[in-house]
């Protein structure tokens, strides 16, 4: 599968987007913390440099004028980015403080107002003292909302590279399907889906699987059974590092009647989420029409829980916005959706009373000018019909 490359313009569009929000705050300079694991903080670095920081630790200046620098607590990375990605003046350090100075001194940056980028998940506080003391002279400023809020609307270029993924992901679904077999391990089947995955340029891969309702576990060296139902769950970052996440449930028997039931009530509440995605929608609007639909249906929602029934999805697994049902928690990250935001759909609220398995609907859900697409295009969220 090809995959579109980022260029030169999109870099600078970024660029200008970043520089233009630290205008409005009047800040000089940015220092931005990246880690090289899934769930946040590479995006950061993916998003300015273009380089897939799939391990190690990362600061990066970005100043209002002039060229961004990057410290990576590795030699090696380090001369990979500054070969292969937008940012040339990279250098790796175990200490990331010492360079990161160094840089913002070459850029007369020291007495600045310097936002903070990954004081809340990324940068650790040791690390946030030993900058805050070698800038005695410089107003330190948290500015993490300022790349969360760049970051949400997704350029033309995001939007494509995220239709690619889909594209890949459901590929490698249909591999799954066709090689499910009684007898074969989980493993097994994971292996040829996420074979495809692979060779399609996914960098990172999450998977799980069940054949319990209501339990996903990673798969395991056993047999599967194919008397009930499988459900694989993947989660794949492309060749681009943008996310998403796709189910699949194989039925080997026809579903009961309150399991055919709730798959048309979710499924009515996946048309209302998307006719309600208009441009400044809340994520907590969103959640609400999904709660209504179910309600209206008859079914009885359980308890509150943290499990995000929507999140932003990027470069990182999770990005802003997001909303879960409990409070206060849960609307911490509440924000109002702009065209191009992306957010991950996968409510999994309890639903009562329970009758076996849930839909397990996932899918990436795209705000146009027009109003609301999901990004799986013709695939089909109800289980699949299949032969032990």
């Amino acid at each position: 599968m090809t995959a579109t490359p980022a260029t030169l313009t999109e870099r600078d569009e970024r660029f200008a987007r970043v520089r233009d929000a630290m205008a409005e705050r009047e800040l000089d300079a940015l220092v931005i913390g990246g880690k090289g694991h899934w769930w946040t903080g590479r995006g950061y670095i993916r998003y300015l440099t273009d380089f897939h920081l799939w391990a190690h630790d990362a600061l990066l200046v970005f100043p209002a004028q002039g060229e961004p620098a990057i410290a990576l607590t590795s030699y090696a990375v380090a001369g990979l980015l500054a070969e292969r990605g937008w940012v040339t003046d990279a250098g790796g350090d175990v200490f990331l403080v010492p360079r990161t100075l160094r840089s913002l001194e070459q850029r007369k940056l020291t007495r600045g107002r310097i936002g903070i980028v990954g004081t809340e998940w990324i940068i650790p506080v040791d690390l946030h003292r030993s900058l805050a003391e070698g800038l005695p002279s410089a107003e330190l400023i948290a500015a993490d909302d300022l790349m969360n809020l760049v970051r949400m609307p997704k350029s033309e270029l995001e939007i494509e590279q995220n239709r690619e993924v889909w594209a890949l992901a459901k590929s490698a679904m249909e591999r799954f399907a066709e090689v499910a077999r009684p007898g074969a391990t989980q493993l097994e089947l994971s292996a040829e889906a996420c074979r495809v995955a692979l060779a399609g340029g996914a960098r990172d891969l999450l998977v799980l699987m069940s054949e319990t309702p209501g339990r996903m576990a990673p798969p395991d060296d056993v047999p599967v059974r194919c008397d009930d139902a499988l459900r694989y769950h993947m989660e794949i970052s492309g060749p681009s590092g943008h996310w998403c996440e796709l189910t699949i449930t194989l039925a080997y028997r026809a579903a009961n009647d309150g399991e055919a039931r709730l798959m048309d009530t979710e499924l009515r509440a996946l048309d209302a989420v998307r006719a309600a995605a208009k441009p400044g929608v809340r994520v907590s609007e969103l959640a609400q029409v999904f709660e209504d639909t179910i309600r209206a249906d008859g079914w009885q929602l359980g308890p509150p829980t943290q499990h995000f029934d929507f999140h932003g999805q990027g470069q990182d697994v999770i990005e802003l916005p997001w909303y879960a049902a409990e409070q206060p928690w849960g609307s911490a990250g509440d924000a109002p959706l702009p065209v191009g935001g992306i957010v991950s759909y996968h409510p999994a609220r309890r639903i009562e009373p329970h009758l076996g398995w849930t839909p397990g609907i996932s899918d990436n859900l795209l705000v146009t000018a027009e109003g609301g697409e999901w990004l799986s295009g013709d695939w089909s969220h109800r289980f699949r019909e299949a032969a032990a």
